[in-house]
């Protein structure tokens, strides 16, 4: 079945393209420099990613060694995950926050890698985990009266726990607490650190007992965090994890932060394009979501994701079982404004999924750990083992037999990187509007980027549907996709101004 869509787009916007009196070229990295804070994430779980060493275990020079794979797919940032001493495998329950677990390696192999992945124009923000210790830390193991025993948000003389599993709560209201805080920052930053992805930052001050409004000391606090950051590195980047699936419970910590996780985009996708559910609505949540963040923050920089360590990965759900699903899912990721976050794997459909304490031969109980497995790799050079197979990836294909495969997932992600970064509009738009046709099919959105003299309009338009539909235009290019959209397909169009098209990106 096909469905015919016609778009008047010149007429149909109030922001249209205006004639310019010449085109100008800018390069990427001068546009870059303008807008520092929009990136390419890759999120790397270091136990998992690359082992150079030869111990089963992914560490910091495994990655160091792979930053050409990193370039090669066009990342332009990385968040690692924990990377500090900690008794768990996760490490959301730091012993030393200036120290490295030593099954990842050292200081010094650190600071090779940030110097090393600079010298590829990737920047680095780490996960910083300062709502609490691990209960082993040296902090929490003086007594009463001792110089850190304040460090904690104390209930009589326990500290109180947010999260179960010997992770003990800091008191942020200790002006002690506040500036370790700033100094472990400072310490990173001046390795070379871009900035952090703040852990569990809406508990902060959300404790028994706690005085005032928690959500208006969590946000000032994280305000100050970013300022104290800013004065750091001008172009340092802040990100929150604020789990919520409501927009209206995120848009106030966009006061104190530069990017939120998009919690309820993320189950938005989940559900309309993988279950088929409510389709319409997807982009009109989105903007109407957008217009109340910028209430709070007119420059904020939305941060987008199809999967993370907490979540199951992408390819188990259900909806996603199939390539072109995924393929639809890296495309809506790679398209929408904002910084997008690549969970790594997602790349080749990796799959991964809870237990609840299940016990699996040659590891033991595990819960989150099959959502963190190793990174298929395909070959044994870097393959990190630590981690014993489930049977959930014995379908999966391996990296380097997705390389030379051109319809395969990862050369998917590669090219809509390669497109994002190419097209101003897509990597630096932070502002978009409705598409006009918009249906419970079709959904889309137009999103203008400008610059000095620099203009360009891009229409991005994704089939929702198990049918072709055709799209008839006038004085538009086809930067990706196809006009007879194929099912589960996405359309990236760029709109012609009366003085040409602007894609003149050098």
């Amino acid at each position: 079945m096909k469905r015919l869509l016609t778009f008047f787009l010149i007429f149909g916007f109030a922001f249209t393209i205006i004639s310019c009196q010449k085109k100008e070229t800018y390069s990427y990295e001068v546009l870059k420099e303008a807008n520092p804070r929009n990136d390419i994430y890759y999120q790397i779980f270091v136990r998992s990613f690359a082992d150079s060493d030869g111990d089963g275990i992914g560490d910091l020079k495994g990655i160091e060694e792979n930053l050409d794979y990193l370039k090669d797919l066009g990342i332009t940032a990385l968040w690692l995950m924990p990377i500090n001493p900690s008794p768990t495998y996760h490490g959301y329950d730091v012993l030393d926050y200036y120290e490295i677990n030593p099954d990842y390696g050292t200081i010094e192999d650190f600071k090779s890698l940030v110097k090393e992945a600079n010298k590829k124009n990737i920047d680095i923000i780490l996960d910083l985990v300062i709502n609490h210790t691990s209960d082993q830390h040296p902090w929490y193991l003086e007594g009463k009266g001792e110089s850190h025993y304040d460090y904690y948000y104390r209930l009589g003389s326990s500290a109180h726990e947010t999260f179960v599993g010997g992770m003990v709560d800091l008191d942020h209201n200790n002006p002690a607490v506040e500036a370790e805080m700033k100094e472990i920052m400072r310490f990173y930053v001046e390795m070379g650190v871009k900035g952090f992805r703040l852990d569990a930052a809406k508990f902060f001050f959300d404790k028994p007992g706690q005085v005032g409004n928690p959500v208006f000391l969590n946000v000032n606090y994280i305000q100050m965090l970013k300022l104290y950051l800013r004065s750091l590195r001008e172009d340092a980047y802040l990100v929150t994890e604020i789990w919520d699936n409501y927009p209206f419970l995120i848009q106030p910590y966009y006061r104190g932060t530069d990017s939120s996780f998009n919690f309820p985009l993320y189950y938005d996708i989940i559900s309309k394009v993988g279950k088929d559910q409510n389709k319409g609505t997807l982009i009109s949540n989105l903007t109407n979501s957008y217009e109340e963040y910028r209430k709070y923050n007119p420059n904020f920089v939305d941060a987008v994701f199809i999967s993370n360590h907490d979540l199951d990965r992408l390819a188990s759900l259900g909806g996603f079982e199939s390539l072109e699903r995924q393929k639809l899912g890296a495309e809506i990721l790679l398209t929408l404004p904002g910084n997008p976050f690549i969970y790594y794997g997602e790349e080749i459909g990796m799959k991964g999924y809870r237990y609840e304490g299940d016990n699996i031969s040659g590891y033991g109980v595990v819960y989150d750990e099959y959502r963190r497995q190793p990174f298929l790799w395909g070959d044994n050079k870097y393959q990190t083992s630590w981690l014993p197979s489930d049977g959930s990836n014995n379908q999966t294909i391996p990296l380097n037999e997705q390389k030379t495969d051109p319809n395969s997932l990862y050369n998917t992600y590669q090219e809509l990187v390669e497109l994002r970064k190419k097209t101003p509009a897509l990597m630096f738009g932070n502002e978009i509007k409705r598409y006009i046709n918009n249906s419970g099919t079709i959904q889309g959105f137009v999103k203008t980027f400008e610059y000095q003299e620099f203009k360009q309009t891009v229409v991005v338009l994704y089939n929702l549907s198990s049918y072709e539909q055709e799209i008839s235009h006038e004085k538009v290019k086809v930067l990706y996709g196809s006009l007879t959209m194929k099912p589960y397909s996405t359309l990236v169009l760029e709109v012609e101004s009366e003085s040409g098209f602007a894609y003149v990106y050098g």
